[in-house]
């Protein structure tokens, strides 16, 4: 079976169309009492491009956003280059394959019956009690660190530890989160910052040998979207919790956007966990969302150094695009605007971010802005319930997704994001220049985006670091960390160490 959508076709219409061809064709069934069966229509090519080998919610993550083989969002203009992930040219054209049996529905919100969907809704009968490598007892020294790592590297993808220790363990970590703020100063010597791992245990492991382990006279700041995507979301997560729990004030842990339950139910952590634990791993999943929602959201190292996962606040006000030159250069005009005109769909087929900007912020955010800003929730992706809370409220939801969510551009100003469905804006050198001088700050550091080298001076004070090589096993693109350590002033400079993916095969366990 074959779609095809032309030129005219707008934003969000792809997966539309795909789900419709599913509907339509009697192979996509969906219960709203029990959502237990759903077949998914496998997608063969799209474009011409064989893509067969692709999980579901990658297609539909480059289909959504018009970017092939990019879920975080879009690669620049240098890395487009090596990487050859260009936008899909209209128009689309989507092949369809063989179907097959799916147990889990993977949705964009992580309401009851979509843990449902994923999680076993009552125990196996019968099941015979296990027995498990590893046990936790909230004692954390050196000896269990490299005990259960030495467990992990053996046997990833199998359960170290009993459901009860796990969640232990995860709610003995969620103290130490609470304890700290939305936004944390520290100060230290020097430290490394790691990117997004997105599952990928043996690069992570890869990295504690370049670069020694954490410790006391070796602080590490992880920056975010540690599970999703890899196949070992479980034991990077468990690996840096224990690691925060042995050094909790030498190892810091960001907030990304991919801490969150709702993009954990679509992009395989929850299914991870399942995997695990079984019926049992509801609790577990519960008691991790809630972990994930009292992360810090940023951190300032030694008053000079912002580190966030995804970017600095939108416009303020927060004006919509007008497109009413054509193009597609800004919003679309027939999407949904919210009732304070926010202008929330991008019109993405054919548009140049280039070609529009908005100016900067009229009142700059502060650090004592970010700082005062709620945790224990998720943000509000929802543009239409955005439109729906008290202004205030929802320009505190819309800055906190602008911190998890947004991107860097070259161009001054800000302009549309290709993260269409989140309301966010992309911001040029101009907007963090002005941000970090109104703070004191002289570098930002954030993660969020696939880059070639695994990290880019995007801006003169603003570098990306980006640490899962090959990213969903086909981008062929390295991973980096960045060292931050005292230059001749004594101030923190950066230095780069840039690696190709390790496996279990290749992954030395040297620490």
């Amino acid at each position: 079976m074959v779609w095809e959508l032309g030129k005219d076709a707008r934003s969000g219409h792809v997966i539309t169309f795909i789900m419709s061809a599913a509907l339509s064709s009697g192979i996509l069934e969906i219960h709203k009492a029990k959502r237990e069966k759903l077949a998914w229509k496998k997608v063969k090519t799209i474009n011409g491009r064989d893509v067969s080998t692709w999980e579901f919610p990658d297609i539909l993550d480059i289909l959504g956003d018009k970017i092939l083989d990019n879920s975080s969002g879009k690669f620049q203009s240098l890395s487009r280059g090596k990487m050859q992930n260009s936008p899909a040219d209209l128009p689309v054209r989507i092949e369809f394959a063989r179907l097959w049996p799916q147990q889990t529905l993977q949705s964009s919100q992580a309401g009851t019956s979509d843990l449902e969907a994923v999680m076993p809704t009552q125990p196996r009968i019968a099941e015979t009690p296990k027995t498990y490598p590893l046990q936790y007892n909230h004692a954390v020294d050196d000896n269990f660190v490299s005990s259960t790592l030495d467990a992990f590297a053996k046997h990833a993808g199998q359960p170290m530890f009993s459901v009860d220790d796990a969640l232990q363990l995860v709610t003995d970590a969620c103290k130490l989160f609470e304890a700290e703020g939305t936004l944390q100063r520290v100060d230290v010597e020097s430290v490394v910052v790691v990117g997004d791992l997105h599952g990928q245990f043996y690069d992570l492991l890869y990295i504690f040998e370049t670069m020694g382990m954490p410790s006391e006279t070796n602080p590490y700041l992880f920056n975010g979207d540690f599970v999703d995507r890899g196949a070992h979301s479980m034991e990077v997560l468990f690996t840096l919790l224990i690691l925060k729990l042995r050094f909790p004030s030498h190892v810091f842990l960001n907030r990304g956007n991919h801490e969150a339950a709702d993009l954990n139910l679509r992009y395989g952590f929850a299914a991870e966990i399942r995997d695990h634990y079984g019926f049992d791993g509801r609790m577990f999943f519960e008691a991790v969302s809630q972990m994930f929602r009292w992360m810090p959201l940023a951190h300032v190292l030694n008053s000079d150094v912002f580190v966030v996962h995804g970017g600095l606040p939108g416009p303020d006000p927060r004006l919509p695009f007008n497109d009413a030159g054509g193009g597609g250069t800004g919003y679309d005009a027939v999407g949904f605007s919210g009732r304070r005109g926010g202008g929330q769909h991008l019109s993405l087929l054919g548009y140049n971010p280039d070609n529009v900007s908005l100016p900067p912020r009229n009142t700059e955010l502060t650090l004592e802005d970010i700082a005062s800003l709620p945790r224990g929730g998720d943000p509000a992706t929802d543009l239409r319930a955005l439109a729906e809370l008290p202004e205030e409220e929802a320009e505190v939801q819309r800055l906190i997704v602008d911190l998890l969510w947004a991107d860097p551009r070259g161009k001054t100003g800000y302009g549309p994001s290709y993260r269409v469905r989140k309301g966010c804006y992309i911001f040029g050198p101009n907007i963090t220049e002005a941000f970090l001088r109104r703070n004191g700050l002289r570098l930002m550091i954030r993660s969020h985006e696939v880059k070639v080298r695994g990290f880019e001076w995007t801006h003169p004070d603003c570098i990306t670091v980006f640490s899962a090589p090959n990213y969903l096993g086909h981008a062929g693109n390295k991973g980096a960390v960045i060292k931050l350590s005292p230059d001749e002033t004594g101030r923190l400079a950066p230095s780069f160490v840039s690696f190709e993916a390790h496996d279990a095969v290749n992954a030395r366990s040297g620490r």
